[in-house]
């Protein structure tokens, strides 16, 4: 079985487009996701890109959308973000993914 696209833990972006300016803040629509958003950003004109970082929180695989903590939590496509790095523990210490070379052994009890 093939690693998801994303997965909890990843630090990803999201891509949000300048829609209209009120004074100091702008209106922002993050690209995979239907709702409008405010943040103060003084030098973007209307049009503008903006790039947003943050960790994935949450994902559905079978509606496709993931949870970024960015602005709050945001939810959009999961094929609307940009992967920056995964989380790299799960590499170190084994996986959860079945059929991976180094799966996750069972805790033992101390004492």
């Amino acid at each position: 079985m093939k690693r998801p696209a994303v997965e909890i833990g990843d630090r990803v972006a999201v891509i949000a487009t300048v829609m209209e300016r009120i004074g100091d803040r702008v209106a922002i629509k993050l690209d995979g996701d239907s709702h409008n958003y405010s943040t103060v950003e003084p030098d973007a004109k209307v049009g503008d890109k903006l790039r947003f970082e943050g960790e994935v929180v949450h994902v559905d695989e079978d509606l496709g959308r993931t949870t970024v903590q960015v602005l709050g939590r945001v939810t959009v496509d999961t094929k609307s973000v940009q992967m920056i790095t995964r989380r790299c523990d799960i590499d170190h210490i084994g996986s959860n993914v079945p059929g991976h070379p180094r799966p996750r052994t069972p805790p033992t009890p101390h004492g």
